[in-house]
């Protein structure tokens, strides 16, 4: 479903159709793509989108329990979501298995925390935590596992492009290292 279809059901007058339409070129690139694009092609897209809380106000939903998956638009290609976190919520310790990932920071600020896997297979922090602030753009391969969340008083909200679409990906136990396959949740939007 396209961005713009989602935002013009959802019937929230002209705000909501300037946000589709300045979401309308980052959609029209993506739909474009006939298979996986490249991460840089990702970090592009979003550093030129100059997108905010308010162009992407249909998409934005919190939940209470969890960091919430609002997806935007999907394709085999390629998944754009909006990611809502809410003080204190964050993702398990993930990799993105067989996607790419890139993530604009839209409000807030995130905290990233890169993970890596020992010679003798034990997982454990590469380097320290880093604060990403709002404008900032983190680009990541399948490979990278990482964990992301929100330390802050603050709501925090994210723009993230996978490619091709994220469908599963690994969770990690960050003592044993132990990985296994995990769903994400999501919200159509």
């Amino acid at each position: 479903m396209s961005g713009e279809r989602a935002t013009q059901r959802r019937g929230e007058g002209g705000d909501v159709m300037a946000a589709a339409s300045k979401l309308a070129p980052l959609l029209e690139h993506l739909e474009g793509l006939d298979g996986p694009a490249e991460l840089e092609t990702l970090r592009r897209l979003l550093a030129l989108s100059g997108l905010t809380r308010r162009d992407l106000a249909p998409h934005v939903r919190f939940l209470d329990e969890h960091y919430a998956r609002n997806i935007v638009s999907k394709s085999p290609h390629y998944e754009m979501v909006c990611v809502c976190w809410r003080p204190g919520q964050a993702t398990p310790v993930h990799d993105h298995r067989g996607s790419s990932c890139a993530f604009l920071v839209v409000e807030g600020e995130a905290v990233e925390k890169v993970y890596g896997h020992a010679v003798d297979g034990a997982l454990g922090p590469l380097e320290g935590e880093h604060v990403r602030p709002t404008g900032y753009i983190c680009a990541s391969s399948e490979a990278d596992i990482h964990e992301v969340r929100n330390d802050g008083p603050d709501e925090l909200i994210t723009l993230h492009i996978y490619s091709p679409a994220l469908t599963q990906l690994n969770i990690y136990d960050p003592v044993t290292g132990r990985a296994q396959g995990w769903a994400p949740h999501t919200v159509e939007t």
